[in-house]
């Protein structure tokens, strides 16, 4: 049979019949192939069909024309892994895919030289592209649907138009004919980069309902399907632990969804995976933003593969979307007003709240089929923290009192079709699983306690009903062709069956807590966790003090651009004093962090810092010779907006006589008359207009509004360069000085982070700085001013070294170090479901269990739990962590058995 897949105004249709995407976001390259078979199946469980994931071309041509399709990175054996668990799957080629990974997954290498202009038509990057296409689409094309594989679906690009690259949309249709070009025979589509000829797939969370009504108005024939539906968020260094989306608000959203008639979605993420190595990126609004190591990114399924309270919510909605959601959802989008009358809850004075609406009150439109004809609904909504009931009227009279439950929707319906049995739902309170012709099965779900009604007209009258319970819990009507049911839900469930002579009709009224698992076995209690201590050992750097193997180089570069594309790497100064020389050091570009050691010691820490940027450091030397070691660390590159392939390490000289001034305070406010006055503002100096407010602080500015400038003077010195660094919220506005737009930015460009050489714009004396920020709503920003002689450069001979490498001399008493644990696999329980290290008071590394890169640690939060693989252990095992400064303590091992 020749299969084919179709993607047309309702959604998706695989040889011929409706398919309703229930997709989960699960990047293979994040989790052990080891996992792959447990997380899969977990997947189909939880009623997902179809596996999303990204492609990131930097793990897989890691240098130019090497390429690594092996262990985590065998996307084929991934897919084909699918295939045998009967999940289709969407592939996301890029090339550049977000991802909150590296580079947005375009490797280091290619964006070295920083000449290219990115996701466009740019001779370079597009053949460069090309030339990676012949290589991934031999892997994609024959594992396609039509030809008997899992692939059903094929992105282009990825948000081109959040990419900032205005302008280029060009390059979407020649990634989509290249594509095609080399065999891709799938639906291709867009997200957030519609165009001509292909179907444009939305992503979101809070508004997303709303958001594909808008999508339909404006262009009526494309599909309603959520391409990354974020049901959780990422977390970076030293920001919040991302626990804000909950359950209950997975649940609302799904209803709502649910309600506008969408065709399909994928979560992003279902199951978030981990950083391991150097592959974690950042993104735009801060200078701390930069991803954690793990990604669980607060996803139904954890970092671990455990089940979170989001999957169960998430696997109710796949189990009726599974059942009717191919056609309820074609039903619901050409929905008209009407079908069922609806008394909202009043408000009772010291009684109950009151003021809910339902989301939504529809009847099928003249475009339903037959069946569909009297179909309606009701979406009954209850934001509130008090449960309320609303008074529904069937289009038959019949009277519904239907209680809604806290932060939540209850979906009502009307003469539902159960497929092609001829058996009609004509009302209902509780809320309906699904369901299952093949075992003639309808389950119905509540809380416990819960009292319901349903109503089914049945085609013929049954020759029998049996109750499991002899009818204590539940009365049943039959009345011609009507079945009336009454129940109230018990802790273990009821049956009942109605019975033809050849078939019948089984009815299960279940406890939520069951119906979230029906049709499985009971799900593994929790474990509880154990925890041991590893007595541990300390040893050298090698490259802290070695003084062979360093190669030359003329002066400070980037890393990418000598033989360092990813973690850490040292820069090595070789200084001859005839004088002795006492200064600050200035080090104007670094990214992102540098630990800096002199003669052998550690003298402190220059760059990113959770206190804000630092860029300079005092120095004092008597004459002679001196040995100055930066060792970098590249915290990973911008994965979003314009400085996407930004350059990472010392990008120019250490200067002498340097200064670093806070300047977040001492500016001058502006929001009523001066917004009629446009740019001009940019340039007014403090003291000719009369500000809103004066001496304000950026991180303490109470105030809210559409816009805001920001407005102060600095004093200049002749001869030196000066450099900005303003971080703060993902805000749109500008920055100028003295009149001059010198950056704007916004969520899709810079996004609140700013970071110039201001120099030629300053003239000796008195200057204005000026920052607008529209719709500020008192997030805290920081401005720092770095000054320097641009004409005393540190003299020096430079050379460089990848790396750290552990050296079997014992650790110094301060510096960088390794610090070294040993344990044996039989120490631990057989049955291992998770382990983790605890560094404790060591601050900030990179962890190796048996050789094997698992990531950053970084003690400011808010992880502080490093995952170990299971599948990585052996029968003696090494965990080795470099550590930056702080290496007393001991490691503690977390375990579940």
């Amino acid at each position: 049979m020749q299969h084919s897949v179709r993607v047309h105004r309702n959604g998706i249709e695989l040889d011929g019949k409706p398919f309703y995407l229930l997709s989960g976001c699960v990047h293979y390259f994040r989790w052990p192939r080891a996992e792959w078979r447990p997380l899969l199946e977990q997947a189909r469980w939880a009623g997902l069909n179809t596996i999303d994931t990204v492609i990131p071309w930097n793990r897989h041509e890691p240098q130019p024309g090497e390429f690594d399709f092996s262990e985590e990175a065998d996307l084929g054996a991934f897919l084909d892994l699918c295939h045998e668990l009967g999940l289709k799957a969407i592939v996301r080629p890029g090339p550049y895919i977000c991802a909150e990974w590296e580079n947005g997954g375009l490797p280091a290498w290619l964006t070295a030289s920083g000449d290219m202009r990115l996701r466009s038509d740019d001779p370079a990057f597009r053949d460069a592209v090309l030339r990676w296409f012949d290589t991934l689409m031999p892997i994609l094309v024959p594992r396609q649907y039509p030809h008997g594989g899992p692939i059903i679906l094929c992105q282009i690009e990825n948000e081109h138009w959040a990419s900032g690259v205005y302008g280029a949309d060009t390059h979407q249709q020649t990634l989509a004919q290249a594509a095609l070009e080399r065999g891709i025979v799938v639906p291709q589509y867009t997200c957030v980069g519609a165009m001509p000829g292909y179907p444009e797939f939305r992503n979101g969370w809070s508004g997303i309902a709303e958001k594909l009504v808008q999508t339909r108005q404006l262009w009526p024939d494309n599909p309603l399907i959520v391409s990354e539906l974020w049901s959780g968020w990422f977390d970076n260094w030293g920001g919040h632990r991302q626990t804000r989306k909950t359950a209950a608000k997975l649940d609302m959203t799904l209803h709502q969804l649910t309600a506008v008639g969408c065709a399909g979605f994928s979560h992003w993420m279902w199951a978030g995976g981990t950083n391991f190595g150097f592959w974690g990126g950042r993104t735009v609004g801060g200078d701390l933003i930069h991803m954690t190591t793990s990604y669980d990114y607060d996803a139904p399924v954890d970092e671990y593969g455990r089940l979170t309270a989001k999957a169960l919510v998430a696997r109710r909605h796949h189990l009726f979307l599974s059942c009717f959601g191919a056609e309820l959802s074609a039903v619901l989008a050409d929905a008209i007003p009407g079908g069922m009358t609806v008394i909202a809850p009043m408000a009772v004075a010291g009684r109950s709240e009151g003021g809910a609406q339902p989301y939504r009150t529809v009847r099928a439109g003249p475009s339903a089929p037959p069946a569909w004809q009297q179909f309606c609904a009701t979406f009954l909504m209850n934001p509130g923290l008090e449960a309320t009931s609303y008074e529904v009227f069937l289009p038959d009279g019949e009277h519904l009192s239907v209680e809604v439950e806290p932060t939540s929707i209850r979906p009502i319906f009307a003469n539902l079709p159960l497929g092609e049995s001829g058996i009609t739902i004509t009302g209902h309170t509780g809320r309906i699983l699904g369901y299952w012709p093949d075992q003639g099965t309808l389950v119905i779900y509540g809380h416990e306690g819960e009292q319901g009604n349903l109503t089914l007209q049945l085609p013929s009258p049954p020759v029998g009903i049996h109750a499991d319970d002899a009818g204590l819990t539940a009365r049943v009507r039959l009345r011609d062709q009507t079945l009336q049911i009454e129940y109230w839900i018990t802790a273990d469930g009821r049956r009942i069956e109605v019975a033809w002579e050849d078939h019948a009709l089984l009815i299960e009224l279940l406890p939520q807590r069951l119906a979230e698992r029906y049709g499985s076995q009971p799900l593994p209690a929790a474990a509880p966790v154990q925890r041991t201590m590893l007595p541990t050992r300390a040893f050298a750097v090698l490259e802290a003090t070695a003084d062979t193997d360093w190669q030359p180089i003329p002066g400070p570069a980037p890393l990418e651009q000598i033989g360092c594309p990813y973690g850490y790497g040292w820069y090595r100064a070789e200084v001859d004093l005839t004088a002795p020389l006492d200064t600050v050091l200035a080090v104007p570009e670094l990214n992102d962090r540098a630990l800096v050691l002199l003669n052998g010691e550690f003298i402190g820490v220059l760059g990113v810092h959770p206190h804000g940027p630092r860029y300079t450091l005092p120095l004092s030397l008597p004459a002679g010779r001196h040995d100055l070691r930066l060792l970098v660390d590249n915290l990973g590159r911008f994965n979003y907006g314009l400085n996407l392939g930004e350059r990472k390490g010392l990008l120019a000289p250490l200067y002498l006589d340097g200064a670093q001034a806070d300047i977040s305070d001492g500016w001058a406010a502006y929001w009523q008359e001066v917004q009629f006055a446009g740019e001009a503002v940019a340039n007014v100096k403090p003291w000719a207009a009369r500000p809103d407010a004066v001496n304000v602080h950026l991180g303490r500015f109470a105030w809210a509004g559409p816009m805001v400038w920001l407005i102060r003077t600095i004093e200049v010195v002749a001869g030196r360069r000066y450099r900005v660094h303003i971080t703060g919220d993902r805000n749109s506005g500008a920055f100028f000085v003295n009149g001059i737009a010198v950056e704007r930015f916004s969520r899709h460009r810079s996004g609140g982070f700013i970071a110039t050489d201001i120099t030629d714009l300053l003239r000796p004396g008195i200057n204005t700085l000026a920052l607008q920020i529209l719709n500020y709503a008192g997030a805290p920003w920081r401005a720092t001013l770095i000054s320097y002689d641009a004409e005393r450069p540190l003299p020096a001979r430079w050379s460089f070294r990848a790396g750290v490498t552990v050296s079997d001399q014992p650790a110094p008493p301060t510096g960088p170090a390794f610090v070294q644990a040993v344990f044996a696999r039989s120490d631990l329980p057989t049955n291992l479901r998770r382990l983790a290290v605890r560094p404790g008071t060591l601050d900030k590394g990179q962890i190796w269990l048996n050789g094997q890169n698992c990531g950053r640690f970084w003690q400011i939060g808010p992880q502080e739990e490093y995952k170990l693989p299971v599948s990585w252990l052996t029968a003696q095992n090494e965990l080795l962590l470099f550590v930056e400064q702080a290496r007393s303590g001991a490691l503690e091992l977390v375990y579940e058995g």
